[in-house]
């Protein structure tokens, strides 16, 4: 069963002009534009069941109802009317506004159930604060006949309809198919006279309505020329959820009355739709139904068949296979699976906690038709929005440079659809998209149907941003550094997100004498250095900052050193000369080293590293040779808490500049905030606490009990009288504070423990590897 594309384009008429409320109760209009939609902006079709409306987005303004005419007036729907009614406004996987609407919805004018006619008004608000609105006359005529029982199952209501048995005896069941169409009499006593019968399976209590008392309910009971339709929204009063075989669906359990004369007209109105969400099986949307729906089956169920399509598009069996979507039945379980990025998928990006993930959904129509002992054919209708949960989004990056070419080739994707490339960044260079050509630089989007799309980036080696050095076995190492940024989003929404990545080509070089060069590494607690000796004759030394590598500064600074046949490698910790602090704060603490190789024939400089590197906040003392301590300190560990924010060091005024809920960072000069300065031996020795007092703690008064008990650290920076120029960089072990105690006064402290020193083995070589 196919079905139909539209039969009959929209038939515009002309409308008097209406005086109504405007979209959000700001005004009242009496005088409104009304323009036609411009043809291929709109398109309407005839389904199985349902009118079918699609507008372009673009071109409605930034607020948009929907009102429905008939002969008694102009009709507003909200939300839940809309839903009680039979009308569902979605947006598709095209970004277009669709309007579906049930042919047995309300205001719908119906022909012998067979040919239906419904008046549009579309309400749109524009961006200057205008109101137009455009008439749209749809018309339809039944594609496929109705089956003794149709339920829809729409985004958000349901709806079934029956065809009503007339004159049977109590104890007869049997439908009679070819049932005469009602009379305006009978169809006035169905409405008048008529009786709802809910139940429950399980309850004892059963609750009968009149029709009038169901609408007050939100529940609509309409009565057509063959046919009895009960339609209501999700969560309806008489409502019910079950599970399944782990399905959860939601019911309406029951029967429409009608006695007369010894003889009863029983309808069974029952309706059960699936509401479970969809599961996400590797690179699957799944989404399941029981085959037999218990509270609408009787007897024995008999399956008929299962139609799957997209939207409101029904597809062959042989095409939904192509596009490689699945159906399956297993254990009594239906079970539909969508492929990622299959043909009709919809990849969106959404942003959650400031990183970018996506959602992949699919508009998707299911009809399942069985039989029973009731009634010879059941049709179930399924229209589902199937959205994935947030899933982690990471382009890929696929390199497809050919060194040979001296060109870049870059691939960089897969983007969902509403993102857009904004700059592109080549180094730290930014490059204006409308010149990169002429730059030599190429980057082209390449689209996909589902609306994901991916870059191509194309940049020569001769680009100035491009970086060239020397790599082991005789190699050049070219590298390419660029940043995407793209946007998501318009106006006050939207957000950028950087994707950055490097791609790299190593090509041999031709044989000659080669210079020694350098490499950086941050390491855990240092940073690490690795000169690659080259080929070259000329001797050379190493300079960490401005002192020369030698055994001194070695032992010294701590360094360690590994020399092999071809390579020296230099573990620099943090307290080493040459080490300059960039930033210091809670959450990081930014180090720089300067090494440079010197030709010791020509005092040149052929090679210089500059190296960053960026490690964790953690409590920590440096002792920078400027004349400056900064300290972190933990004050969780006191017994209770202390507040970070309310301690200061000696003097009270000098409090941290930067504090979290557990921690605090001083920064001060040596010669400030109460700092003492003392000799031990050949050092000499600044000291300062970190110290919290309660305001009212008194030592005249009586013991008070405080929430916070008195709290201090005792922090020190040692010197070598005669080198003023090093830094002392320590990492507490374990720096608990010491509550202040009458008996201890103010004598008690608590040091830091140093770094323990890691020295470099001599070996038969000198420093730098060649033999002396």
């Amino acid at each position: 069963m196919a079905l139909w594309p539209y039969q009959s384009m929209l038939n515009m008429r002309t409308v008097a002009p209406l005086c109504f409320t405007s979209l959000y109760a700001i005004q009242t209009l009496c005088s409104v534009s009304r323009p036609t939609l411009p043809l291929g902006t709109f398109v309407t079709e005839c389904h199985e069941r349902n009118f079918w409306l699609s507008i372009k987005s673009s071109v409605l303004g930034y607020k948009v109802r929907f009102d429905i005419e008939d002969d008694r007036g102009i009709h507003f729907l909200s939300g839940r009317q809309a839903a009680e009614c039979g009308y569902s406004i979605l947006h598709d996987h095209h970004g277009n506004l669709v309007l579906r609407v049930s042919y047995l919805a309300c205001y719908v004018d119906s022909e012998a159930d067979s040919e239906f006619r419904l008046q549009v008004w579309i309400v749109s608000r524009q961006p200057d604060g205008s109101v137009r609105a455009y008439p749209l006359h749809l018309h339809c005529r039944l594609p496929q006949p109705w089956s003794p029982r149709d339920i829809l199952c729409e985004e958000n209501y349901m709806e079934v309809s029956v065809v009503p048995q007339f004159s049977l005896p109590h104890n007869q069941t049997k439908l009679r198919m070819d049932a005469p169409p009602m009379s305006n009499e009978e169809r006035r006593r169905l409405r008048e006279e008529g009786r709802v019968l809910f139940y429950r399976p399980g309850d004892v209590q059963q609750q009968s309505w009149t029709v009038a008392e169901l609408l007050s309910l939100g529940y609509v009971i309409a009565v057509t020329d063959h046919r009895v339709v009960l339609r209501a929204a999700y969560s309806s009063p008489q409502s019910h959820r079950y599970m399944d075989k782990e399905v959860l669906v939601e019911a309406v359990s029951a029967v429409f009355l009608l006695p007369s004369q010894g003889l009863l007209t029983v309808v069974d109105v029952s309706v059960a739709c699936m509401i479970n969400d969809v599961l996400v099986d590797r690179e699957h949307l799944v989404w399941s139904s029981p085959l037999e729906l218990h509270p609408l089956v009787q007897g024995v169920f008999q399956h008929r068949g299962v139609r799957l399509g997209l939207g409101t598009q029904a597809l062959s069996e042989c095409s939904a296979r192509d596009r490689g979507y699945q159906v399956a039945t297993n254990d009594g379980v239906l079970q539909v699976r969508i492929p990622f990025g299959a043909d009709g998928t919809l990849t969106r990006a959404v942003e959650v906690d400031g990183e970018l993930s996506q959602v992949i959904s699919f508009h998707l129509f299911l009809l399942h038709e069985w039989q029973d002992d009731l009634l010879p054919l059941t049709q179930h209708r399924t229209f589902r929005l199937l959205q994935s949960p947030h899933l982690p989004h990471t382009p890929e990056v696929i390199n497809d440079t050919v060194c040979a070419e001296s060109i870049f080739s870059v691939t960089v994707g897969m983007f969902p659809r509403e993102m857009f490339l904004k700059t592109l960044y080549i180094g730290e260079d930014s490059v204006a998209l409308p010149e990169a050509q002429h730059q030599g630089l190429h980057i082209t989007p390449i689209h996909y149907r589902n609306g994901s799309h991916i870059y191509q980036l194309r940049v020569p080696f001769s680009y100035p941003s491009v970086a060239q050095k020397r790599i082991r076995g005789g190699y050049k190492r070219r590298s390419l550094a660029f940043t995407l940024t793209l946007g998501l989003g318009l106006g006050l929404t939207s957000h950028e997100f950087n994707y950055t990545a490097t791609v790299v080509c190593d090509e041999k070089e031709a044989a000659a004498d080669s210079p020694p060069w350098l490499e950086g590494m941050c390491g855990e607690s240092g940073v690490q250095v690795r000169l690659h000796y080259g080929s070259g004759p000329r001797p050379w030394e190493l300079y960490v900052g401005h002192r020369r590598l030698d055994w001194e500064l070695v032992e010294l600074g701590q360094l360690l050193l590994e020399v092999e046949d071809d390579h020296l490698s230099m573990d620099i910790p943090l307290s080493a000369p040459g080490i300059t602090y960039e930033n210091i704060t809670l959450q990081s603490i930014v180090a720089t080293v300067e090494v440079s190789v010197v030709d010791l024939d020509t005092f040149q400089v052929p090679q210089k590293l500059t190296q960053h590197c960026s490690f964790p906040g953690r409590d920590l003392l440096v002792c920078l040779p400027e004349g400056r301590m900064v300290v972190i300190v933990d004050t969780s560990r006191s017994i209770p808490p202390t507040p970070p924010n309310s301690t200061t060091l000696v003097d009270p005024s000098c409090g941290p500049s930067q504090t979290d809920s557990t921690r605090a960072l001083f920064n001060f000069s040596l010669n400030s905030c109460g700092t003492t300065q003392t000799m031990d031996g050949g050092f000499l020795v600044y000291e300062n606490q970190v110290v919290y007092r309660p305001d009212d703690l008194d030592p005249t008064e009586e013991p008070a009990i405080h929430r916070h008990p008195p709290y201090r650290l005792t922090i020190q920076c040692r010197f070598p009288m005669n080198r003023s120029d090093l830094v002392s960089f320590w990492r507490p072990v374990d720096p608990l504070a010491l509550p202040l105690t009458p008996s201890e006064g103010h004598q008690s402290k608590r040091e830091l423990p140093r770094r323990s020193i890691r020295r470099g083995k001599r070996t038969t070589r000198n420093l730098y590897g060649w033999k002396d």
